[in-house]
């Protein structure tokens, strides 16, 4: 197998340097790292693996410069930018997801969740490989099951971005796998999801009875069945995607009112599933999701770059709590603190760092609110709509006081739970993948839209641009992985 391209290229040290762990500060890099140690160490192997957890949240780690390259918060976060949902008022960093120019392969933002998620594939497999998969041990049997966790969820990732949707395109290509072995050309979509659901099936097990205690920064049992969950759900696996759905929220409380309205900068707060605990040493605040999409905040997002769509902001009642958190048609005045400041029509409020600085808020990739979708959609498409309009009852009804138990069937049904998935996750990193997976299409060139000019489009269902070119670094470096994806 060729070991020079690109996405396999970088040392572990250059995680390591990324990262502000001190514990991962103290781990060989990979040309020196004793392969025993690991293996018997948990003390030694736990600090790589921290090192993936704070390369994910860390600026720059793919060697792009640019301020949005900072972690998984930010792939997320661009992605969302190029659905329907969430508009940039004025063209800034993100601006290229959000007017679809930087998903060609010659633009850095190709480059980004491909070096983001390989690099980590990488050293996910230096813990796998390490561990015997039958140890003994506890600890490091936790570990290699977050590392499989984490080495299955990349897998998905890269395969949404750069690959087609699963359903109906098995023998389609999609992205190279690196696992058991390391594929220098593109497996196919069947081959790719066959590996993710093995990783992350046997990183349920291995988490069974793994306790993270407060730190949501390590990922236990509900966040591998979480990410097996939608991994069933995009396979079409709909009695699975409900289970694992219904098995990953178990534990968690829904969010009250206050709580959903206070920003979503607290990884402690009770739906967080999956997150990243920033503090001001660990943050670099102008390359931070707050500075993006923190309307309120010193930032790019600064007097009220992000806003809503409108018609999704109309779509919701008046009295859900969600709606008090964006500005309406009409210019608002929003108070943080002791500063009051007037924003424009349909600014976003839903993300505040309210740290003391402002500059220290927490990351949080996954929430337990997730889960009830994708277990509602799975049931519905199950034959199971009851026991679906049950589970979405169960969270509208803490977020809007006039929700009526759905009595909708068949397609408007999901459409309905789809429509409550987006309002809920907003900006949160569902919705495009969600347009990708039904078939649907990008609109924002209707009537009274209030999407920004450079972003005032459609884009049809199944065209070229749902698909991310392979970057041209990698192409160059390795062409056996053509063809790439249609410009």
């Amino acid at each position: 197998m060729k070991k020079n391209k690109i996405i396999y290229s970088f040392l572990l040290v250059g995680a390591l340097l990324s990262s502000c762990s001190k514990d991962y500060l103290n781990v060989d890099p990979q040309s020196t790292i004793n392969s025993e140690q690991l293996g018997s160490s948990s003390a030694a192997t736990m600090g790589t693996l921290k090192g993936i957890f704070g390369s994910l949240r860390s600026y720059g780690i793919t060697g792009y410069a640019g301020h949005e390259d900072y972690g998984h918060k930010s792939i997320l976060s661009v992605m969302d930018l190029m659905g329907n949902d969430v508009i940039m008022v004025n063209l800034n960093w993100g601006g290229f997801n959000y007017n679809y120019t930087g998903r060609v392969m010659t633009n850095s933002r190709a480059h980004m969740p491909w070096l983001t998620y390989y690099t980590q594939i990488k050293n996910a497999n230096i813990i796998i490989n390490s561990i015997a998969e039958n140890t003994d041990n506890s600890d490091l049997k936790a570990i290699r099951g977050q590392a499989l966790a984490l080495r299955g969820y990349f897998h998905f990732m890269l395969a949404r971005i750069y690959g087609p949707t699963y359903v109906g395109n098995e023998s389609a290509l999609s992205v190279p796998i690196n696992a058991a072995e390391l594929s220098n050309k593109r497996n196919t979509v069947a081959e790719v999801y066959a590996q993710v659901q093995a990783d992350l099936e046997d990183a349920v097990i291995a988490l069974d009875g793994y306790n993270r205690g407060a730190n949501l920064e390590m990922i236990d049992k509900s966040v591998a069945q979480g990410f097996l969950a939608d991994v069933y759900l995009e396979m079409g696996k709909y009695e699975e995607a409900a289970k694992y759905a219904n098995l990953a929220r178990a534990n968690y409380e829904l969010l009250n009112a206050a709580a959903w309205q206070n920003g979503f900068y607290d990884i402690k707060q009770n739906e967080t599933m999956w997150g990243a605990d920033l503090n001001a040493e660990l943050t670099t605040f102008v390359a931070n999701f707050y500075s993006h999409f923190d309307n309120t905040n010193v930032g790019y997002a600064e007097g009220g770059n992000i806003t809503i769509d409108k018609r999704l902001y109309d779509a919701m009642s008046p009295k859900d709590i969600r709606k008090n958190m964006y500005a309406g048609p009409d210019s608002v005045v929003y108070t943080v603190g002791n500063e009051s400041v007037k924003y424009g029509p349909y600014v976003s409020f839903k993300f505040r760092d309210l740290t003391v600085g402002r500059t220290a808020g927490d990351y949080i990739y996954l929430r337990s609110a997730a889960m009830y979708y994708i277990e509602a959609e799975a049931l519905a498409r199950s034959g199971k709509e009851e026991q679906a309009k049950d589970v979405l009852y169960e969270i509208t009804k803490t977020r809007a006081q006039d929700y009526v138990r759905s009595s909708k069937t068949g397609a408007d049904l999901i459409d309905e739970i789809i429509l409550q998935k987006r309002i809920e996750l907003w900006a949160e990193g569902f919705a495009w993948f969600d347009l990708k997976r039904l078939k649907k299409g990008v609109v924002r060139n209707y009537t009274g839209s209030n999407h920004a000019t450079y972003g005032k489009f459609d884009i049809p269902a199944g065209d070229n641009r749902f698909l991310f070119m392979i970057p041209q670094a990698e192409v160059d470096a390795n062409p056996e992985i053509l063809p790439n994806n249609p410009q």
